[in-house]
């Protein structure tokens, strides 16, 4: 959120804060005055997920942002402590996670080849984690929420993440509106606690919630099995760069490649980039990407950013890139192209999470030397000991993008490392509103 308001997209979710009406309920990132609750969850997680520089789950979804806003927004109007808050989060969070694992990965595998799927949609996840959040906080009984998910399902936006994906400009209403999304879930738990009815078997049948969101069938042990034991938050795949999470394994072996020489970007002649055929689509492949969406899809501009050290946030998704001769012609050096052990990644699907996904980069220099590496998981992968990020790593994710000064944020990671010890959460809302 605070890397996000400092990008072109942060007046517009201001405005349309402003737009859901008035009242000094909420916080704002970014905004010293508070606005409608309605407002500061639409806002907040629209710039949440903006730069797609927020956690990603392994199906390609984003829900976290919705069960954090959701939380936020939801224990400052109802005063809330922070060991409430945190409840409120890592309920919405598993049941986020949960329906995210239930709709898979938006791809599959049809007589041996990568299809992607007619119709799917990344916005119900996001929907849920928000209701889930609201129902804790709220206290609502198993009626009371059984109607919250019925109505959530029934508000959940359509499933245009296929339409989106290929656009030759990538809008910034991406894959889902993250903001309306999180607003629906909210929505959905304060309708019930007003009397409203929903379905009440919204994930059941052959109309159900799940096959509605573009996916023909699907395991129910991934949506109800494993209650108490098995935890979505231990697949939480952490961002270092503000680009597709499916890009990360390419920018791993970049990253990896970068680390065992040092590399003058002028003495580059070429880039390649080994990945899976999804990975060989347009959007992914673009050297020359015009929106503020399509640079965060582009591996040729990510890899630029890269091998160029351009600082990790805003400055990635800048339009001034698009202007810069060092950055263009390095963008066109890179080369994205089908490298066939990569094309197995859907056989390491776990309860419906895409895990391995192999990619190589190979840096050609000038004067003939190559330097290679390959990985097999992204940094931030949960699931080895190589790319697990740790405490350390997160807080220096968030020192590094969040803009704010090293007394400030040192302040914010305190709070959070003791969240469960506050009385309340004004601690962290008070620099959100000052940022």
């Amino acid at each position: 959120m605070l890397s996000a308001t400092r990008t072109r997209i942060a007046p517009i979710a201001y405005a349309l804060a402003e737009f859901l009406g008035a009242g000094a309920v909420g916080s704002v990132v970014g905004c010293q005055q508070r606005l409608s609750l309605a407002g500061a969850l639409y806002a907040n997680a629209r710039l949440a997920n903006c730069m797609d520089l927020d956690e990603t789950f392994p199906v390609g979804h984003h829900f976290g942002v919705a069960a954090v806003v959701a939380a936020l927004a939801l224990a400052e109007a109802r005063k809330a402590t922070g060991s409430q808050l945190l409840s409120a989060l890592i309920a919405g969070y598993e049941l986020g996670g949960r329906v995210a694992s239930a709709c898979g990965a938006p791809l599959f595998l049809k007589d041996g080849c990568v299809t992607g799927c007619g119709l799917y949609s990344c916005s119900a996840s996001v929907v849920f984690a928000a209701a889930g959040v609201a129902i804790q906080l709220e206290h609502q009984n198993e009626t009371l929420a059984r109607q919250t998910l019925g109505i959530a399902g029934s508000n959940t936006p359509v499933p245009a993440s296929t339409k989106w994906a290929e656009s030759p400009d990538l809008p910034d209403c991406k894959y889902a509106d993250a903001g309306w999304a999180t607003l629906a879930g909210v929505f959905a738990a304060r309708s019930a606690a007003l009397g409203a009815t929903g379905f009440d078997t919204i994930f059941d049948g052959a109309h159900g919630l799940i096959k509605m969101s573009g996916t023909e069938c699907f395991d129910s042990d991934t949506l109800v099995g494993g209650f108490g034991s098995r935890w979505m938050l231990s697949d939480i795949t952490y961002k270092p760069w503000p680009t597709c999470r499916w890009t990360h394994q390419p920018l791993t072996a970049l990253a990896k490649a970068t680390a065992m020489t040092n590399i003058d970007p002028q003495q580059i002649e070429r880039v390649i980039i080994g990945t899976n055929v999804w990975l060989c689509t347009p959007r992914f492949t673009n050297p020359a990407p015009r929106t503020f969406c399509s640079r965060q899809f582009s591996i040729p501009h990510a890899v630029a950013m890269a091998l160029l050290g351009v600082p990790v946030g805003p400055e990635w998704l800048d339009e001034a890139q698009d202007k810069d001769h060092n950055v263009s012609a390095l963008r066109q050096k890179v080369c994205v192209e089908n490298w066939a052990p990569a094309n197995g990644f859907l056989n390491h699907v776990v309860r419906g999470q895409v895990r391995n996904m192999p990619a190589r980069a190979t840096i050609a220099m000038r004067d003939g030397t190559r330097i290679e590496a390959e990985t097999e998981f992204a940094l931030g992968d949960p699931w080895t000991r190589e790319t697990a990020y740790s405490d350390k790593d997160v807080i220096e994710k968030f020192q590094v993008v969040s803009g704010l000064s090293r007394s400030r944020a040192n302040h914010v990671i305190e709070t959070v490392l003791h969240i469960e010890a506050q009385p309340n959460i004004e601690p962290i809302l008070s620099i959100l509103r000052d940022a």
